[in-house]
């Protein structure tokens, strides 16, 4: 894992009614949540849905389209910090919906960090509510989007985040500790095979011996998220290096690592980190 020096862009508190509704958006930069109260879903462009409960820790990388609805008949809220792995300037962010992107004329490829598989999963359980609470409460910035130019001020709130962060970890190791041997082996395999066999939900369920949906339960549980998105990710990772390392086309690219078609991987590329593969490969090469 290499090394990186998180930046809090803000911290603030949203509260949702049932009547109101959110449009499809993304993140510019990754988000942490922290569901306080209620229950909601988190509906992907693809169709995925992300059910969260009170308690539970939900991250999002950047580029993600998603629409938040809340579940039931009460009101729900959640405690969210908008970060930079490494900071990296935006003179454009002054208030937090500038890290927001409702509208494709509202796009600045400038602000759009790139998607850093940093170990944390999709969604966590936390042990203790007024415990998380209070660590998000810390870096609550009130609205306020902080930059370089706000030193000293913004020493505080990114050590209570680094903070945070170190908490989510620990959680991290503390499940992992405890991951079904079984998954832990898959996740291991599929991390490797990436591109060598093709991702089969029945066939990876007929190894581990259960029935379709306990496995596909028990992968989400353990892992964070459903087994086809997490193969899809482990593809994408692949993909990603290829784009940097090598100067094979995207087809060939797409064909390698076991996509239906070009267009098939495109969707899927663009979907988990936020732009075409043609875009990211010109974006690496200037970095």
């Amino acid at each position: 894992m290499q090394p990186m020096y998180p930046f809090v862009r803000f911290g603030i508190r949203v509260p949702i009614r049932p009547e109101d509704r959110h449009p499809a958006r993304f993140c510019f930069v990754p988000s942490l949540y922290f569901i306080e109260s209620g229950c909601a879903k988190v509906i992907y462009e693809d169709g995925t849905i992300v059910r969260l409960k009170t308690g539970t820790l939900f991250f999002l990388q950047p580029g993600i389209m998603h629409v938040w609805e809340v579940e039931g008949p009460n009101p729900f809220a959640f405690r969210c910090v908008f970060f930079e792995w490494s900071y990296r300037s935006k003179s454009g962010a002054t208030i937090p919906g500038d890290l927001l992107c409702h509208h494709p004329e509202d796009y600045d490829n400038s602000m759009l960090d790139e998607p850093i598989d940093m170990g944390i999963p999709e969604r966590l359980s936390v042990e203790s509510i007024p415990f998380w609470k209070g660590l998000f409460e810390a870096v609550s910035t009130e609205f306020r989007v902080y930059n370089h130019e706000d030193y000293p001020d913004m020493l505080a709130i990114n050590g209570y985040f680094h903070l945070l962060l170190h908490q989510v970890y620990q959680l991290i190791q503390r499940q992992n500790d405890y991951m079904d041997p079984r998954i832990a082996k898959l996740k291991t395999l599929m991390e490797q095979q990436a591109g060598e066999e093709n991702g089969d939900i029945d066939h990876w369920a007929a190894t581990l011996g259960l029935s379709r949906s306990h496995f596909h339960s028990l992968f989400r549980a353990q892992i964070g998220f459903t087994p086809t998105r997490y193969w899809n990710r482990c593809r994408i990772n692949k993909a990603q290096a290829d784009l940097r390392g090598t100067t094979d086309s995207v087809t060939m690219i797409a064909q390698k690592y076991g996509f239906s078609s070009v267009h098939a991987f495109i969707k899927v590329f663009r979907q988990l980190t936020g732009v075409a593969p043609t875009i990211y490969r010109q974006q690496s090469r200037l970095t």
